[in-house]
């Protein structure tokens, strides 16, 4: 019985409520055994086969008798011999004779690329917003021994703070790989400001083009774009080296980590929000000097006034 089960291509399994019962081992004690250890080798069958099967084939001889198929059976498609219909079907399946044959796949149609103009496309990751709401209003500094340095962009509204930073981790991902966001930080004279230096955030000209082209978008020389940036100027204290030391921990790691703090409303303390970190591999640091009328970091020689 063990090698006929399995040498066999198919096992036809007719289920009657006897047959049930005697598989069940329901049956008067001495009576059935056979089909009883017929059942337990088709049930550990099923069980080595991690429960794929395409082997035992369960029959009944009247439509009323699907109640009799074997647990493990009840979820195959099971065949009514008693009609003209079920035994064609069974037949079918038996011979390799399928009802409906899968037609050919048909040749491949060459489309060309979907390309979207890009002209006047606005391009910004700051959601003007949320920056309105969260209120940026210092620039921190944080280092790790084993670890990038942290650039922390300080808000007073951590809610909004929070949904800025999201917003960018969903669109970009835990590193900017197109650094589609734009860091600079730039020291030197401001007219109407206290010495210091401005860091200026928004997107990078470069960086939106890479990333519209891998979306689909075509990019011509005629496109334009419109871009929005933020900037915090800041007012260290004589002697601060914070900036310094950034830019030795930047120099030596290839990289820094962008992310959110919250600034207490006295100005006194400020709490980074390091789950929202995004890491970046390029931030300009640059000299009022150097910039030109045209220049995309030339906003911070006209700073808006709070």
């Amino acid at each position: 019985m063990e090698r006929s089960l399995r040498d066999a291509k198919y096992v036809l399994l007719v289920c009657t409520k006897r047959y049930l019962s005697r598989v069940m081992g329901e049956e008067r004690e001495g009576t059935g055994l056979g089909v009883r250890w017929e059942g337990n080798l088709v049930y550990q069958h099923i069980y080595n086969a991690g429960t794929v099967n395409s082997r035992f084939i369960p029959l009944v001889l009247r439509g009323e008798d699907k109640l009799f198929i074997p647990t493990p059976l009840q979820g195959v498609t099971y065949y009514c011999v008693a009609t003209d219909a079920g035994y064609e079907e069974l037949y079918r399946r038996l011979t390799g004779q399928p009802k409906v044959v899968k037609p050919k796949l048909g040749e491949r149609r060459s489309l060309p690329p979907k390309m979207v103009n890009a002209a006047m496309y606005v391009s910004s990751p700051i959601n003007v917003d949320l920056w309105n709401a969260a209120r940026w209003k210092a620039t921190l500094f944080a280092f790790d021994p084993q670890e990038p340095p942290v650039l922390g962009v300080a808000f007073l509204n951590e809610e909004p703070a929070r949904k800025i930073f999201q917003e960018w981790l969903k669109l970009y991902g835990p590193t900017d790989v197109d650094e589609v966001l734009r860091v600079s930080i730039i020291e030197g004279a401001v007219e109407g400001e206290e010495p210091g230096y401005s860091v200026h955030i928004g997107p990078d000209p470069k960086g939106t083009v890479k990333r519209l082209k891998h979306a689909g978008y075509q990019v011509g020389k005629e496109d334009i774009h419109f871009f929005v940036s933020r900037i915090n100027r800041m007012n260290p204290t004589p002697g601060s080296n914070f900036l310094e030391l950034f830019k030795k921990e930047f120099k030596q790691y290839g990289g820094y980590f962008l992310a959110p703090a919250v600034i207490s409303p006295d100005f006194k303390s400020m709490r980074p929000l390091f789950d929202l970190s995004i890491y970046k591999k390029q931030i300009l640091f640059r000299n009022t000097s150097e910039i030109g009328k045209n220049d995309i970091d030339s906003a911070v020689l006209f700073p808006p006034k709070d």
